[in-house]
C-alpha cells in the first residue's frame, strides 16, 4: 500500500452512455411519450446504451486510453449501461483491465417514479407530487425511492472502499449522473444549492481527479476535468 496518500493517485469518473431512457426523456420533450412508457415494464438496471451510447463509450476509451497514467481498477455500477460502457471503454485501452461491479455506485432509486412522464405522475400520484414539489429533488424520497443524501450516504461508504484497497492506484469509475455530482459534493463539501447548480452531466462525461500532495500532507482530490465530454462529432445532445 502507497503510504504517501490514503486516496487514489488519478481517479476518472465517467456517466455511462447515452440509454434508450435517455432518448425517450428526449423524445418526452418533444412531446412523444410512447417510448418513455414502455419502460415503465423494463428494470431501471436492465436498460440498455444505444448504438450512439455505444459509440460514445468507444471514443472515451480511446481518450482514456491517450493519458499518461494506466489503470490499476475499474469499478462499475451494476446497471447494464453503466458495465456496457465500462467495456466498451476497456476495449478501446491498450491493455487489459477487470471490472468489478458495485452497488454503492448504482443511479439514484426513483421509486415510484419510474420512467413515469411527470404530468401522469401527477395524476397518479397527487400526493407524492405536491410534496415532492414542497421539499425539491434534493431532499424528497419518493415511495421505494433514494434522495440525494440517500446516494451520498451510500457513495461514502465505496469511498471508504478505495481508500482501503486502492491509495495510490489509479482507479476507473462507471456509473451514473446523480453519482458523479454526488461524488464532487463529497469531495468538495458540497451543500444543497452548490450540488444542485452543477447542472446535468452529458453522457459519457468524463471528470477527472489527481491527487494533490504539495497542499495537504496526505493529499486530497483535486478536481482536473469536470464532465468532458470527448466525443463531440459524434454527440447528440443528449443528456
Amino acid at each position: 500500500m502507497n503510504t504517501d496518500t490514503k486516496w487514489p493517485k488519478n481517479l476518472v469518473v465517467v456517466r455511462h452512455g447515452q440509454s434508450e431512457l435517455n432518448v425517450a426523456l428526449d423524445l418526452m420533450d418533444r412531446g412523444l411519450e410512447d417510448k418513455l412508457k414502455g419502460l415503465t415494464k423494463v428494470r431501471d438496471v436492465d436498460i440498455e446504451l444505444t448504438d450512439l451510447g455505444i459509440r460514445q463509450a468507444r471514443e472515451t476509451g480511446k481518450y482514456l486510453g491517450e493519458q499518461d497514467f494506466k489503470f490499476d481498477a475499474c469499478y462499475s455500477s451494476p446497471y447494464k449501461r453503466a458495465v456496457h460502457t465500462a467495456e466498451e471503454i476497456i476495449a478501446e485501452l491498450p491493455y487489459k483491465l477487470k471490472i468489478f461491479k458495485d452497488n454503492r455506485i448504482r443511479e439514484k432509486e426513483f421509486g415510484v417514479n419510474h420512467c413515469l412522464p411527470w404530468n401522469e405522475f401527477k395524476e397518479k400520484f397527487p400526493e407524492y407530487y405536491k410534496a415532492r414539489k414542497r421539499d425539491g429533488k434534493y431532499w424528497h424520497r419518493l415511495p421505494g425511492g433514494e434522495n440525494y443524501p440517500d446516494v451520498e450516504f451510500r457513495l461514502h461508504s465505496f469511498l471508504g472502499t478505495l481508500v482501503r484497497d486502492l491509495a495510490g492506484k489509479n482507479v476507473l469509475i462507471s456509473t451514473h449522473q446523480v453519482p458523479c455530482v454526488l461524488l464532487r459534493s463529497l469531495f468538495e463539501h458540497l451543500g444543497e444549492k452548490e450540488v444542485l447548480a452543477l447542472g446535468d452531466v452529458p453522457n459519457c462525461g468524463v471528470s477527472i481527479y489527481k491527487t494533490d500532495k504539495l497542499r495537504h500532507q496526505e493529499g486530497r482530490m483535486k478536481l482536473i476535468e469536470w464532465n468532458k465530454a470527448v466525443y463531440d462529432r459524434l454527440h447528440s445532445g443528449a443528456v
